[in-house]
């Protein structure tokens, strides 16, 4: 930078320059420059002072300081310490200036007060002065910086000086940072009267002067570009828009195009405030602390100052461009205060601050910003407001501060049951963003729990982490001991929680936990009944609806869809927020409603909690519903969405934080791949091991399935059957054996229809449709289509064409893919090429946008003779031949002469060899011998694909 930067300054300087040409005439002159600290008093005298030396002045200066304020003659003194000034008035004002100290320390009077100088040292120190005058050679200059803390006898003798010298060539000039209240010393040095004394006052910098400081430095462009957002950082005060400047400038070549706010002009901020009045100082302090508009009354109440004083210390951080309307004009402006200050003296005034709100009935939360910011607590108030203020962020979404809350007031042990609920707290704010972080806390609720010390909704956390992590024994003991104690207590919360978490605990676990059937009548009162603000008291109605909503989905894990439990959880998701404590009951509601096939209702729940769940910075919750979200995909056929959402689900919290609840996305995953056919995507999922527990819970089963589908889909048939088989026996043993939820049978009989097992095949399919009910559309045409393959005859078209019709009811267009596949090789066989053909299109054009490869017939291998040779298998030949060519090249592979196949078709033998020449020239064929062949390599090629 150059060595001054006056912009808006030409008329101030024109006028002091005004003033020393009038002193070179003989008229002494003074003036007294005021203006906000940063303002560029200092450049302005800088600049005069260069001025002045080119017409042969002299210029002695002084600095005040308010650490010497108290020494009488102090600034006086410094201007006689120049080594050009001859020795023998250097040593007289120094002896001068020592007896006026020992006199000053024997008065009793104020410091530095005028009263305590006798007449005979002003007089002399005037006449030392006036001496000094008539010493130097040419104009003399004089000036003073922060005047505002010369000591009084300085500033008397001064004016008394000019006032008496009022033909010598003396300038006199002194800056003034204004105090809040006017000056002592400034009021009793009687300064002259115009015009021998001139008062100027610097102004901030308007937009034009900061562009065109900007425009020194960065160029035109960024002072089009920043002068604006400058001013507004600044309010104009050209230290600050330097400091910016020097900022900006470190950036490199995008510096001119992007303001930056950075350590130059928090050190600029705090050089200002330094030079002001401790007032002012105090005043920034504490609305740096009380930062928040609606506030702002307050600031009187929480200020050391008394009205007066904080009113002008205000008006003073508005002038120097710190605050506008009571605000800070820039955060970093704040945070250079709050820096300025030690740590006890930050804490201190935090912790008043939080005194001052919590009495004038502040929110919690903004008491806890003022508790947290001063880092400690010691009080049982403040221990109970962080509390408080954790649980409406948590509600709120803030789970970052809700933590920093919980960690506060843990280390305020107050007693074991503070410590109980504030661990319990923070287990379930750590929980959303991962679970296994959470867990950690396991042995310390555990040992609460032992002591009867968790209450209300508290008792579940412990029961719900055991139960996530594959530990149903410990929580079901967990849950006994608890409500044994409940019970003692009378916890009605507690006790409904608890209740809840029972039932919770034998749907995850059917084997240990028993039957929820047996705790609780699911179907016993009316869920429409509750009450409508379940929010306020959630515990009001939670045993009947809570708990129906849980027994429910159990039901239909048991017994299939049901359309009671779609308005249990319709009933459940409309009366419930999603929070700590409902997430898992909220998951159980939409799982209901995916089972039960409520595509449109499932997905709009979906999408407002995954929305939620990611504005409240919950990664769990957002990790779990969109697990479901990528199940409900699955389940309508949109398969690559259901891979892509399952695996972003498995990306967002660690594999170890998903407890039992992997094998939600796993199965996804993985069956959905099944149907992709994407061998290599899936071999790093299969390697996966997910944790055993898992195979305790329906989780486990649906991942038994999914992973049954994909080594039958990758051709391993043995180990695809165990899996199948396993969840046969477990779904049957857990009385979960449901085909529209887990159609085991399908894929398992299409592995000893593989084998040649037909009879096995049909008696597994047989079986399924028995168990199908109605309206399950989506089971029951996979069950008919997977019959109809193990089917010959009349029979087969019948059974395919009821799959067709079950496929276009579920909605679901994979399944109907397949069938309309099965379907149209049906026709090709029986020599119906054209419904074949429109058949087998439908199918490849539904099968391209699902991005599915259509499956070949799965018929048993052939226990004797030649298989005959038919274009049914090769699809892609219809497309090749026109029906006439089909029938003529079917008859032909089969052995039938020309003539034989003119009379059946009762065409001429002419047509029959225009016919085969045709077909030779479109299959790349020279002799009939090879017909069949060609057509054996089609069919061959089309079940490759």
């Amino acid at each position: 930078m150059t060595e001054h930067d006056l912009f808006e300054r030409e008329e101030e300087l024109a006028l002091l320059c005004d003033l020393f040409h009038d002193s070179l005439k003989g008229r002494s002159r003074m003036a007294v420059v005021t203006g906000a600290a940063g303002h560029g008093k200092s450049e302005l005298l800088g600049a005069l002072a260069e001025y002045a030396a080119r017409l042969g002045a002299v210029h002695l200066s002084a600095t005040a300081s308010r650490a010497e304020q108290s020494v009488p003659f102090g600034v006086l003194g410094q201007f006689f310490r120049g080594t050009d000034l001859p020795e023998e008035l250097r040593s007289h004002v120094a002896a001068l200036l020592g007896r006026a100290l020992l006199a000053a320390a024997d008065d009793t009077g104020p410091p530095a007060d005028t009263e305590g100088i006798s007449p005979l040292m002003f007089h002399q120190i005037g006449l030392a002065l006036h001496d000094l005058t008539e010493h130097v050679d040419g104009p003399l200059l004089l000036s003073i910086d922060d005047v505002q803390y010369a000591d009084a006898p300085s500033l008397q003798c001064l004016s008394a000086v000019v006032r008496r010298l009022r033909s010598a060539p003396l300038t006199v000039v002194l800056n003034e940072c204004p105090a809040p209240w006017p000056s002592g010393a400034m009021l009793k040095a009687e300064l002259p009267p115009e015009p021998m004394s001139r008062r100027i006052r610097l102004r901030p910098l308007s937009r034009h002067g900061v562009e065109a400081l900007l425009d020194r430095h960065l160029g035109q462009l960024a002072a089009f570009a920043l002068g604006a957002e400058c001013l507004s950082v600044t309010g104009g005060n050209p230290l600050l828009v330097r400091r910016l400047i020097k900022d900006t400038a470190g950036q490199g070549p995008s510096a001119p195009h992007a303001l930056r706010v950075g350590p130059h002009f928090e050190q600029a901020v705090l050089d200002c405030l330094y030079r002001c009045h401790p007032s002012v100082r105090t005043a920034a302090r504490e609305v740096a602390v009380l930062d928040d508009p609606q506030f702002a009354p307050l600031l009187i109440r929480l200020s050391e100052l008394d009205p007066r004083s904080l009113s002008l210390a205000l008006d003073t951080l508005t002038e120097a461009g710190f605050l506008v309307d009571g605000q800070w004009r820039h955060s970093r402006a704040r945070a250079a205060v709050l820096q300025g200050m030690t740590a006890g003296e930050r804490a201190a005034l935090h912790n008043r601050a939080a005194t001052v709100l919590f009495k004038n009935g502040a929110p919690v939360i903004a008491v806890a910003h003022q508790l947290i910011a001063a880092d400690s607590i010691d009080n049982d108030c403040a221990a109970a407001v962080l509390l408080e203020a954790a649980d409406e962020s948590l509600h709120g979404g803030d789970g970052a501060f809700a933590l920093n809350c919980l960690s506060l007031a843990h280390r305020y042990s107050r007693n074991e049951e503070h410590r109980a609920t504030t661990t319990a707290m923070l287990f379930r704010a750590e929980w959303r963003a991962d679970p296994r972080a959470a867990a950690r806390r396991m042995p310390a609720l555990l040992g609460y729990t032992e002591a009867g010390l968790l209450t209300g909704r508290h008792v579940a956390a412990p029961v719900e982490s055991l139960m996530w992590f594959g530990q149903p024994q410990a929580a079901l003991d967990a849950v006994d001991r608890l409500e044994s104690h409940i019970r003692r207590s009378q916890d009605v919360e507690a006790s409904a929680y608890l209740k809840m978490s029972r039932i919770a605990l034998g749907v995850l676990y059917p084997a240990p936990a028993g039957d929820p059937e047996n705790e609780s009548d699911s179907r016993g009162g009316d869920p429409s009944a509750a009450d409508s603000d379940a929010d306020a008291d959630p515990m009001r109605w939670a045993p009947s609806c809570c708990c129906q909503a849980v027994s429910e989905l159990h039901r239909v894990l048991r017994h299939g869809p049901d359309p009671l439990s779609v308005r249990v959880a319709e009933q459940t998701l409309s009366s419930y927020k999603l929070n700590d404590h409902t997430v898992l009951l909220l998951a159980a509601a939409v799982g209901i409603l995916i089972l039960n096939d409520e595509v449109a209702s499932a997905e709009r729940w979906l999408t407002s909690f995954t929305g939620t769940a990611r504005t409240q910075s919950a990664p769990a919750w957002h990790a779990l519903f969109e697990s479901l979200a990528a199940k409900l995909a699955l389940r309508r056929g949109d398969l690559k969405a259901a891979v892509r959402m399952a695996e972003s689900a498995l990306a967002e919290i660690p594999a170890a934080s998903w407890g039992v609840v992997i094998g939600l996305p796993l199965s996804v995953v993985l069956e959905a791949n099944a149907l992709l056919d994407t061998r290599t995507e899936t071999l790093a999922h299969l390697r996966m091991a997910p944790p055993a527990p898992m195979f305790q819970t329906p989780f486990g089963l649906r991942y038994l399935y999914a992973r049954g589908r994909l080594l039958l889909a990758h051709g391993q048939p043995t180990p695809a059957l165990e899996d199948l088989t396993a969840v046969g026996e477990l779904a049957a043993r857990w009385g979960m054996d449901v085909p529209a939820l887990l159609p085991w049978r399908t894929d398992a009989a299409r592995v000893h229809l593989a084998r040649g097992e037909s009879e096995r095949a049909r008696e597994l399919l047989r079986e399924q449709l028995t168990l199908v009910a109605p309206g399950q559309h989506l089971v029951r045409a996979a069950t008919l289509r997977a019959l109809a393959a193990a089917t010959s005859g009349r029979e087969r078209g019948s059974l395919l064409a009821r799959a067709v019709e079950a496929a276009q009811s579920c909605g679901n267009p994979v399944e109907l893919a397949f069938a309309l596949n099965d379907m149209g090789q049906h026709h090709q066989e029986l020599g119906q090429y054209s419904k074949g053909r429109i058949a087998l299109r439908r199918a490849r054009q539904l099968a391209e946008e699902c991005g599915v490869a259509l499956p070949g017939r799965i018929a048993p291998e052939p226990t004797g003779g030649t298989p005959a040779a038919t274009p049914g298998g090769g699809e892609h030949l219809v497309g090749m031949l026109s029906d006439a060519e089909m029938r003529v090249v079917t008859l032909a592979a089969r052995g039938h002469s020309n003539r034989q196949i003119a009379a059946k078709l009762f065409v001429t033998v002419s047509t029959v060899e225009q016919h085969l020449t045709r077909v030779y020239r479109k299959l790349g064929i020279k002799r009939r011998s090879d017909l069949a062949p060609a057509l054996h390599r089609g069919a061959m090629a089309r079940r490759a694909s």
